[in-house]
């Protein structure tokens, strides 16, 4: 360098005016990173739902059209005997989400219980990884009821629509488990007149006589004020009237509160299939505190 020659430094004010705009465009940039993350999410919980649907078309096509809650008594037997041998009686657990994705068919179909954890739902994750890690059945089935093996209801963030028929195009089969719901009632199924299973805590209703209903809303992580929605029920990847909702035509919809009242609309107005009348039952899986006692097989 000649003698004569200068280096210019920024000032201080022109490196607070840098600082100043960089973190300009941080503020503008982060939230449109954040939506995106949430959107790219919601897509995979979409697809896992797609990978449900096909699990339960398999299912349905080696059982004369019937998913697991429209099976006969003798099938339902036949079925939970094939898991837990010829000493299982009874066709009861095909009102149960924690018994419902075991059978060879779906487990199968799934590949893994990962698909059931939805990228939305982080409390699930420890459960998740039990199931993967200890499940009896490839990754499948890490809890015990006292009698048999079924999946920890709080490795799953799909419920199942006890009124879904293949047969009825328009029907729900299953959707995200963020929701409340009506308190379930009894319906005949073709095993039995039945409640879902242990209907106080995993059972609930959308009746669409009750369009409108505070509890049809999709509970968001991020609005939700009532302290046990917000345990229960809440996944914090979700916002207030956000859900998904799978259709027996195969459709998967990123919903709204609008959205699932069309189709719980939709589902009321279903005709055809293995049912008389229509089933608003739903058996859905939850992150409350329960004793585990109230669980156990009575």
């Amino acid at each position: 360098m000649r003698a004569g020659d200068s280096v210019r430094a920024f000032t201080l004010v022109e490196m607070l005016v840098v600082i100043a705009v960089i973190g300009i465009l941080a503020s503008l940039l982060l939230p449109a990173l954040a939506k995106g993350k949430i959107k790219a999410n919601r897509i995979k919980c979409v697809n896992n739902l797609r990978q449900i649907n096909a699990a339960m078309l398999s299912f349905s096509h080696g059982h004369e059209g019937r998913l697991p809650w429209m099976l006969t008594a003798k099938q339902g037997e036949a079925l939970w005997q094939g898991l837990y041998g010829k000493q299982h009686t009874g066709s009861h657990h095909l009102w149960d989400v924690r018994f419902v994705f075991l059978p060879a068919p779906i487990r199968k179909k799934l590949v893994t219980a990962k698909l059931l954890a939805s990228p939305c739902d982080p409390q699930v994750a420890p459960w998740s990884e039990l199931e993967l890690t200890e499940g009896k059945w490839q990754g499948f089935g890490s809890a015990f009821d006292g009698v048999h093996v079924h999946m920890d209801r709080r490795a799953i963030s799909y419920a199942v629509h006890l009124g879904g028929d293949m047969q009825r195009p328009s029907s729900i089969v299953a959707m995200t488990r963020n929701i409340a719901g009506e308190t379930s009632y009894e319906f005949e199924y073709p095993a039995s007149t039945k409640r879902p299973e242990y209907a106080e805590f995993l059972g609930a209703s959308l009746r669409n006589v009750n369009q409108g209903s505070s509890l049809h809303g999709f509970i968001g992580g991020n609005a939700e004020t009532d302290p046990a929605k917000l345990q229960n029920f809440a996944m914090t990847g979700l916002g207030k009237s956000q859900g998904q909702v799978m259709l027996a035509d195969g459709s998967v919809k990123m919903s709204n509160d609008a959205d699932l009242a069309d189709a719980i609309k939709a589902h009321a107005h279903t005709s055809g299939g293995v049912y008389i009348g229509v089933n608003e039952n739903i058996s859905r899986p939850t992150q409350q505190k329960i004793d585990p006692v109230l669980l156990r097989i009575r």
